[in-house]
């Protein structure tokens, strides 16, 4: 094996068991720092003859010292491969185009600098053909063009031993992608921490919290209404917000008036995410039936399916939330609808979108 490979084969070694930074700061530290100490910095230094070239180095051989050095040599080599000079490192030490001249006298300092160079540009690679270089990609042998990192640990859940970080491994683990998680103990499909009924395998949710299973339960809201007759009445047998005389109000504050900066903007911040004083702060009126943010979420979530405006099987801030917001600041036709209509809206003219809202704005 030639010696010039021999520093490579140990970075890609080091690599597997470090990742690339680690990896090259170790090959760096080793081979290449002892060089630019005893050779370079007596020019390329802070004052020194070759003060203005992009290459300065900070003198000494502390571990902070010697990073600073590391990322300022990598970024120059990395700039180097992509505009397909490679080595251009190597050739200026060599004296190509350098003012002081042969630097690299000796075959161990030559070869130093090359491993260095031919592991940056393997770590800028795409081992596994993904689109994504080794730099960045945090699964270099497993394809992951999308870079997907449930647990944001570093690695990619294609080549991650435990995706949700809840410190059980996948094959332990009967729901490896919630961290919240861990066990099926009727092996229903659904975690105990959301089954309400962890050891029946034919139940688990209660809609209405009336200690009755939905499956077995006629009237899974508690609105009074079956879970039959909803279904052929077209409404929610899940929200009791939905039913024949039940019928959902966008005056979500209630307070007797359907408003933008109230009504809308409680919507639209629920639909992001918002809860707590973010959720309501500025948005109640002063009149409002309905003044809490507990409240006011709970509204809401009982009648998600319908701030479905566009009827697309999903509720988004940025297609139902503002063709709410739109219509109650009076937009209507092309101006009520453009660019807010969600994919695979079933309901999808202005004149649909305006008879469905007005339906549940009571007439003030």
């Amino acid at each position: 094996m030639s010696r010039r490979l021999l520093p490579l084969l140990l970075f890609v070694t080091t690599l597997s068991a470090e990742g690339d930074d680690a990896a090259l700061f170790t090959l760096y530290k080793n081979r290449v720092a002892p060089i630019i100490q005893g050779t370079c910095i007596g020019c390329h230094a802070s004052g020194g003859t070759a003060s203005s070239t992009r290459l300065v180095y900070a003198s000494g051989s502390s571990t902070s010292i010697q990073e600073t050095n590391f990322g300022l040599v990598r970024s120059y080599i990395e700039g180097n491969i992509k505009s397909g000079s490679q080595y251009a490192f190597l050739n200026k030490g060599q004296g190509q185009g350098h003012g002081g001249g042969n630097q690299l006298r000796n075959e161990s300092d030559v070869q130093a600098v090359t491993a260095f160079i031919d592991a940056v540009a393997l770590s800028l690679s795409d081992g596994d053909e993904d689109g994504v270089t080794n730099d960045r990609d945090n699964c270099q042998d497993v394809a992951n063009a999308d870079q997907a990192d449930l647990d944001q640990d570093g690695k990619g859940d294609v080549c991650d031993a435990d995706i949700d970080g809840d410190g059980v491994a996948n094959e332990d683990d009967d729901f490896p992608k919630d961290a919240t998680e861990t066990q099926d103990s009727d092996q229903d499909g659904v975690g105990d921490v959301r089954d309400a009924f962890d050891d029946d395998p034919n139940e688990f949710e209660d809609t209405d919290g009336d200690g009755v299973g939905d499956v077995a339960d006629p009237d899974d809201d508690g609105d009074g209404f079956s879970d039959a007759q909803e279904l052929a009445d077209g409404t929610n047998p899940k929200s009791r917000f939905s039913c024949p005389s039940c019928a959902f109000s966008f005056d979500v504050d209630e307070s007797q008036a359907t408003q933008p900066l109230n009504d809308g903007l409680l919507v639209i911040r629920y639909l992001f995410g918002f809860s707590g004083d973010a959720l309501t702060a500025g948005a109640v009126a002063g009149l409002a039936g309905r003044a809490t943010s507990e409240a006011i979420a709970e509204y809401l979530s009982d009648a998600d399916a319908e701030l479905d405006i566009d009827d697309n099987g999903k509720s988004e801030p940025l297609t139902d939330g503002l063709l709410l917001i739109r219509y109650l600041f009076g937009f209507s036709g092309e101006a009520l609808i453009s660019g807010a209509m969600g994919t695979g809206a079933e309901r999808d003219t202005a004149e649909a979108i305006e008879a469905y809202i007005k339906a549940r704005v009571p007439e003030q």
